[in-house]
């Protein structure tokens, strides 16, 4: 898996990036940028063609760049504050989840289809932004309870970003909005849980350290 690291540091003995805290500092701003970004842009066409998956992953994307931001600040941080911080921004991302599918329930009373051309083009661009933050972060997946849920959130976006296409593709070919219903509610179910599992090694790490 090494061959696929990224290094992104000046230091020329920079050989092991995954202990290297420059590496792990610039990766988290680049995917801090890229995150914000994709939300704004998310955001923006969300509303504009009433889409829930666009919507929902917008503010998953909000989420992440929190995560991400408050990351960038904790990787000198001890293990115990690292795990403190995680249950913040694990309640931060379920908040995210659970507001995907506000927007999915809303959008299945109203009976609103969105144009399927945004979703697909949106989708994509953001589905290439999100593997280059993926691939930044994969060195660092389990390096710790910090690392590890900025990975997620890449990763998880990533997954996200290929099923609006999906939802794009097929709201084009049936003419309903049930496709972007479907991904908006996947979406929001994958935030929720992914808050939970790491919500669940942020508490085990606290009892480690209180026993």
């Amino acid at each position: 898996m090494a061959k696929y690291n990224i290094r992104i540091c000046l230091d020329d003995e920079c050989d092991k990036i995954e202990d290297c805290l420059a590496c792990q500092r610039n990766a988290l701003i680049i995917c801090f940028l890229i995150n914000f970004a994709l939300f704004a842009v998310e955001i923006y066409y969300g509303f504009l063609v009433q889409s829930a998956s666009l919507i929902g992953d917008s503010a998953h994307n909000l989420g992440d760049a929190i995560i991400l931001g408050s990351s960038i600040f904790l990787i000198t941080a001890s293990k115990l504050a690292k795990a403190k911080l995680a249950l913040v921004k694990c309640a931060i991302w379920m908040a995210f989840g659970f507001l995907t599918l506000y927007h999915v329930g809303n959008n299945f009373i109203t009976g609103q289809v969105p144009h399927h051309i945004p979703i697909t083009l949106i989708g994509a661009i953001a589905l290439i932004g999100n593997i280059l933050s993926t691939l930044l972060l994969l060195a660092y997946k389990n390096k710790d309870v910090n690392l590890k849920s900025a990975y997620i959130c890449c990763r998880n976006d990533a997954l996200g970003n290929l099923l609006i296409i999906i939802a794009g593709l097929l709201i084009m070919r049936t003419g309903t909005n049930w496709p972007d219903l479907i991904v908006g509610t996947m979406i929001g179910l994958l935030v929720v849980y992914s808050a939970v599992k790491i919500t669940k090694e942020s508490l085990i790490i606290l009892q480690e350290k209180k026993s």
